[in-house]
């Protein structure tokens, strides 16, 4: 999240104008791709399913872009694929969703505010109507037509989990999106520890009466025994130095995602 320490509204009328302004452009598209960071994580693909979820609410055809899909999504992801309640083409890469850029195409950008670590800089340039919502600034998307950045919302889900409230009456999520939307909230603050505000929890209800189950999100964040063992060890070797600093090695091998274990 963002370093600045700002203090939390309370009132959620910045949410429900962005979602009216975000309606309204939504309505003049026939096409809606959403695009996160690269090596997306579970903020920026929770957020993304999200927002799918209002495209379809508007029946408009939505994609996810996703071109490198981390450990950390991958059980996350595996129940929208082969699932009947989604299409096939829910997510593209970035190559396959530039071919489909026309007049008519809205590029949504959740999470991440930085054009160059966007998962597919070169759909910014490409389509005309974009829509950024994230909870940092530093840089900026500079073309985009709507910004919503809110920089003491504790994670992208939690902002597109209040839009989802204002946006239109009674949009029914599935508990496969509640799921993801939750666990985006989860992880970006560290178990509701970190820049937690009453929305914060206010979301987390939200996505709760949908559905979200919190012991399946837990379940999808459990290591294996090799990344606990891993962690365990580098912990166990942990030097102290300077009373301050503690320096260890972290093993890789055998480890699918060693960063994330590290």
């Amino acid at each position: 999240g963002g370093k600045s320490q700002q203090q939390e509204k309370s009132t959620r009328v910045k949410a429900r104008v962005k979602a009216h302004a975000m309606r309204e452009l939504m309505e003049t598209k026939d096409r809606i791709l959403i695009m996160g960071h690269k090596l997306s994580d579970s903020d920026a693909f929770g957020s993304a399913i999200g927002i799918y979820r209002i495209a379809t609410a508007l029946n408009k055809k939505a994609h996810v872009v996703i071109n490198e899909v981390t450990t950390s999504v991958q059980p996350m992801m595996a129940r929208f694929l082969d699932n009947p309640d989604y299409p096939e083409d829910l997510f593209l890469t970035g190559a396959q969703a530039a071919e489909l850029v026309d007049s008519n195409t809205m590029l949504v950008v959740v999470d991440v505010n930085r054009p160059s670590i966007t998962d597919a800089p070169e759909l910014l340039k490409l389509v005309k109507t974009i829509v950024v919502m994230d909870h940092q600034s530093s840089e900026v998307i500079s073309n985009a037509v709507l910004s919503y950045v809110e920089p003491y919302a504790s994670s992208a889900c939690e902002m597109v989990a209040e839009v989802l409230q204002y946006i239109a009456d009674g949009i029914k999520i599935k508990s496969a999106e509640a799921d993801a939307m939750y666990a985006g909230i989860v992880i970006d603050t560290n178990n509701f520890t970190n820049q937690t505000g009453v929305r914060t929890f206010e979301a987390a209800a939200f996505l709760r009466r949908n559905g979200a189950d919190v012991t399946r999100v837990r379940k999808l964040f459990r290591e294996n025994a090799a990344e606990y063992k891993a962690k365990a060890d580098a912990v166990g070797q942990a030097e102290i130095y300077r009373n301050d600093y503690a320096i260890s090695i972290c093993r890789s091998d055998g480890i699918q995602s060693p960063t994330i274990v590290g």
